[in-house]
């Protein structure tokens, strides 16, 4: 499969995990939105899709927010819908992939990953039982 036939994939198989109202309380000085909102939202989007995958969230803590890029910007009066797909399964961790796409449209704005581990009541990692 080509590089975007195997994200057409993905995509088919990502769910909705939330959708925001960008406010123009929610933009930078380019009127753009704020860097710290996408953080924030794709992680809140990729809790969502490790607590479904899960069936809770107790114990769960984020490792890493990483690789998230912006390819298109976000402005104020948008939709924003976050869609989760799971990327990787370890033994303690996993990994969600997030895409924010202009809800009316579906054209896709920005991407990001997250990496939760799974704890023990004393913080440290423990197997969560998925393979």
């Amino acid at each position: 499969l080509s590089r975007r036939q195997r994200q057409m994939c993905i995509r088919d198989r990502m769910k909705v995990a939330t959708r925001h109202f960008v406010r123009p309380e929610f933009m930078n000085h380019h009127q753009t939105l704020y860097a710290g909102y996408i953080s924030e939202w794709v992680t809140e989007a990729a809790m969502i899709g490790v607590t479904e995958k899960l069936g809770t969230n107790e114990h769960v803590v984020l490792a890493a927010l990483k690789e998230v890029v912006i390819k298109k910007e976000v402005v104020s009066g948008m939709i924003l819908q976050l869609d989760y797909e799971v990327s990787k399964i370890g033994v303690t961790s996993i990994e969600i992939l997030v895409e924010g796409k202009n809800f009316l449209t579906g054209e896709s704005h920005l991407t990001g990953r997250a990496v939760f581990v799974t704890v023990d009541e004393n913080g440290k990692k423990r197997p969560h039982g998925l393979s």
